[in-house]
């Protein structure tokens, strides 16, 4: 895969690193010529100083062969016009934003970029989880945050029982079993034991209602 990635800071910085190490082409942009120290020394990609929403300079990064386009820097209007120049003028087939405020999410899903991740979305349901729900560890929220991934420690009513019969929100799924260490794939005949960790599925808006479930 072939990556471009504008914003070397904290959350660039480490994206890169990530996928150069899963042996993907990663080109990083700056228009700070120091944010790139923040990579690692083990990082085997490129790195070019120069302005993301420069159409000079994305192709000078090989934006035409991109296969995907990431914007990471803290400047929301940066985000915003370079994926919309990356998703409208090279056709990148996948461009993903980060948001910084919550309030402008609503205008990046207008331009129909493809993923929209805001960091202080993720981090106040994070939060809100570890403060009401102990008992629930949300592992990784996607589409703007209306999706959650969550680690539940099973106990109460639902041991013992299968997974069709534990008669789950149809917006749910359990994914995998973590059980003595190890991860289980289930199937609807997989019976809940003692112990068991549900990795789940859901929309946000029913956490609640499957944990109720799994953990009561």
């Amino acid at each position: 895969m072939y990556a471009i990635i504008v914003g070397c800071g904290k959350i660039g910085s480490r994206l890169a690193q990530l996928l150069s190490s899963n042996e993907n082409n990663v080109v990083v942009l700056d228009k700070d010529l120091t944010k790139f120290e923040c990579l690692d020394q083990s990082f085997d990609g490129l790195t070019i100083e120069g302005d993301g929403t420069d159409q000079d300079v994305l192709k000078k990064a090989g934006i035409d062969k991109a296969d995907v386009f990431i914007a990471t820097t803290e400047d929301d209007n940066t985000n915003l016009m370079s994926c919309q120049i990356a998703k409208q003028v090279f056709k990148v087939p996948r461009v993903v934003a980060r948001v910084n405020d919550p309030k402008r999410e609503s205008l990046f899903k207008e331009l129909e970029i493809d993923a929209i991740v805001c960091p202080t979305t993720i981090a106040a349901a994070h939060l809100r989880n570890a403060v009401m729900h102990p008992d629930l560890i949300t592992i990784l929220t996607v589409t703007g945050g209306n999706i959650e991934i969550n680690e539940m420690q099973v106990k109460g009513s639902a041991v013992g029982k299968s997974l069709k019969d534990l008669k789950l929100p149809k917006e749910s799924t359990i994914a995998a079993i973590i059980r003595d260490r190890e991860t289980l794939i289930p199937s609807g005949d997989t019976i809940i034991q003692e112990c068991d960790v549900a990795v789940v599925v859901n929309l946000a808006g029913i956490s609640d209602e499957v944990r109720n479930i799994l953990c009561r």
